[in-house]
């Protein structure tokens, strides 16, 4: 059985090279990938490459997000262990006392790749099965060789609060800004170890870091809609309502999302509000990492298909060890 790979068609695996030299990972774009719909991510890498961290892209450019598996039975799991043999061929060498890792911004990519990681590592008829699959491409399933991470795990504990602290020039003083994690961020997959050492407030830690006047939001780990849409566009919206105007209540001047799914929910569901429903606030919406550039004087740019390498370029952040 072949994997199915979209329209476009497998171009084979690419890896975008970089400088060696500070921290490699593997990257994933998950939903930040056009042609999805929703912005590019160069703000974000930007922002990452500030902080000393190399990001390479793993990536098949089949459009979609091989992290919400589009694909379904043997060609979802065959993608994702060909983005692990990818980045565990990047990990080797490269940072001897880290494993090879594979790097999300997206919530739910990251909860998904967490847990076919977790399905390959742990079912060797299915492993053996994608194994056929791959060795025609030269690939092998070894996903007990490859960590996922989410990105905010990432800047957390590799590079830490006072690191990015360090790096600001231009505090965020005066905005109220309160993190979403959204249902998914503590639900399972790898951040749930994590649970016991202050997962749960991290976020607002590094937004702490970056000057803002951190709000705690009381619905921070609620539903932003997700797939209910599938079955209730009224229902989705409802949800997105209800947390904008919990955020109203607290005069909250920016939501911060770590998942670009979660900040296109909470921009665009509001907009199918039933008539008659109560208007939600308009608060914007930003990917933590935009806040982070603001922070850091860095100049914004716009979308962009490619150029997702970054090196190490950060000038008095050093890296946690």
């Amino acid at each position: 059985m072949r994997p199915d790979h979209g329209a476009e068609g497998f171009r084979g695996p690419i890896i975008e090279r970089v400088e060696e030299s500070g921290a490699r990972y593997g990257y994933e774009p998950g939903c930040f990938r056009p042609p999805s719909g929703r912005e590019g991510d160069a703000g974000l890498l930007d922002a990452v490459r500030a902080l000393g961290l190399e990001l390479e892209v793993v990536d098949e450019r089949t459009g979609g997000a091989p992290g919400a598996l589009a694909l379904n039975g043997l060609p979802a799991y065959a993608r994702v262990a060909r983005i692990l043999s990818l980045a565990a061929r990047l990990g080797r060498g490269a940072l001897p006392r880290r494993p090879p890792t594979v790097v999300s911004p997206c919530t739910a990519c990251f909860r998904n790749l967490s847990r076919a990681r977790k399905a390959l590592a742990t079912h060797p008829e299915l492993r053996q099965q994608v194994d056929a699959d791959l060795a025609g491409e030269g690939f092998r399933c070894e996903p007990g060789a490859v960590r996922v991470r989410h990105l905010l795990d990432v800047l957390w504990g590799d590079v830490g609060p006072e690191a990015v602290r360090a790096r600001v020039s231009r505090p965020l003083a005066g905005r109220r800004v309160a993190a979403y994690y959204g249902c998914l961020a503590v639900r399972d997959g790898e951040a749930r170890e994590s649970r016991s050492a202050g997962f749960e407030t991290r976020f607002e830690r590094l937004l702490d870091a970056l000057g803002a006047d951190v709000v705690e939001l009381p619905l921070r780990s609620h539903c932003c809609g997700g797939r209910a849409s599938e079955a209730s566009a009224e229902v989705a919206a409802s949800l997105v309502g209800r947390i904008l105007r919990s955020a109203a209540e607290r005069r909250v001047d920016v939501i911060a999302v770590a998942c670009p799914r979660c900040r296109h929910n909470l921009r665009s569901r509001a907009a199918t509000l039933p008539e008659g429903a109560p208007d939600p606030p308009g608060i914007p919406v930003l990917y933590f990492t935009e806040l982070m550039a603001e922070a850091f004087s860095l100049e914004p740019r716009g979308p962009t298909r490619r150029r997702t390498s970054c090196s190490s370029t950060a000038s008095g952040a050093g890296l946690a060890r």
